[in-house]
């Protein structure tokens, strides 16, 4: 038995995220906070765990002033940018035009590299400290200080060596990502290996491109089969896998389908299609049957309680949305 659930319909959230997308373009992102709250509400309610919805806490007010901060940040990078262009046209001649612009546009790209993953931090500590399971309450305890190195190392080494490191960056930072995650007396971790997402990366891409992306049905399984196969679960000394159950049929049809629904409704379907997509990825991942929902309580098992940190980096622990 699938012990979760999601059960979104595509016209009600076409409703809800109409009207946020109509509001945050209206006030220049500024009610993109409530937008937000909004869908993840939503979303929350109709996500089950063996026939309990989960329910999401937050509130627009908790996290505003972290979101404009980030908003101010990145408005100051791309005013920058802009600035280095305007400043280029202007003094196109001279001979330190080019040099100019060029260090601005890097700087610019290694600020936004820098700034991503305290964005993913931001969303991932506010999303699981405001969201319970009845009585069962998660949350995320990773650290700027760690998080932005791994992200920016792993970002930059995939860029040099052409992609070939990204299988290497998604594994670690899944791994350090479900090792800060804790629900209830739940612990996370990861198994995947490296080795296998690359070879899976390499037979995925080459494959699509020979069979002109008809062998991208069967890469998106795999993927999906990676992704959540390899998430353990942990009590105390319990553990076990999630499995996925979906079949090459049915990932076909979510992809073909929701493709025919953006393409031939000009995009309105994307609610809907999102909604397939959703569904896909949530009822296709299997608890063991075996499992009791019951010996889930709120302690938080094997806790260890260091020393308090003193990184700069750690003294701003946002709280937001992306």
């Amino acid at each position: 038995m699938n012990s979760l659930k999601f059960e979104g319909k595509g016209f009600t959230f076409f409703k809800i995220h109409f009207v946020n997308v109509i509001l945050t373009l209206f006030t220049v992102t500024l009610l993109y906070p409530w937008a937000m709250v909004r869908e993840i509400k939503f979303f929350c309610h109709n996500l089950s765990l063996a026939g309990q919805p989960f329910v999401f806490t937050g509130t627009t007010r908790s996290f505003f002033k972290d979101y404009i901060k980030t908003f101010l940040v990145f408005l100051c990078i791309f005013l920058v940018c802009i600035g280095g262009g305007i400043i280029f046209g202007v003094y196109q001649s001279s001979m330190v035009s080019i040099p100019f612009y060029f260090v601005t546009v890097i700087v610019c790209i290694i600020l936004i590299y820098f700034f991503l993953p305290i964005v993913l931090h931001g969303s991932i500590n506010y999303r699981f400290d405001h969201t319970n399971w009845g009585e069962i309450k998660s949350t995320y305890s990773g650290k700027l200080s760690e998080l932005v190195p791994l992200y920016f190392t792993g970002m930059l080494l995939t860029s040099l060596t052409g992609g070939i490191y990204q299988a290497w960056y998604q594994v670690k930072l899944a791994r350090y990502l479900l090792q800060n995650i804790r629900f209830g007396s739940l612990r996370f971790d990861f198994s995947g290996e490296s080795k296998k997402l690359f070879f899976l990366f390499l037979k995925g891409t080459l494959l699509s491109f020979i069979t002109l992306g008809i062998y991208g049905i069967w890469y998106a399984k795999e993927l999906y089969e990676y992704s959540v196969n390899n998430v353990v679960v942990r009590k105390g000394d319990q553990e076990f896998n999630l499995h996925s159950d979906a079949n090459t049929l049915e990932v076909f049809e979510m992809m073909v389908g929701n493709f025919l629904l953006i393409v031939l409704t000009l995009g309105i379907g994307a609610s809907w299609a999102y909604m397939r997509y959703y569904s896909f990825i949530i009822n296709h991942c299997v608890v063991p049957a075996d499992f009791d929902f019951s010996l889930i309580d709120e302690s938080q098992e094997n806790e260890i309680v260091g020393p308090t940190t003193t990184h700069w980096l750690d003294k701003w622990n946002p709280k937001l949305i992306a």
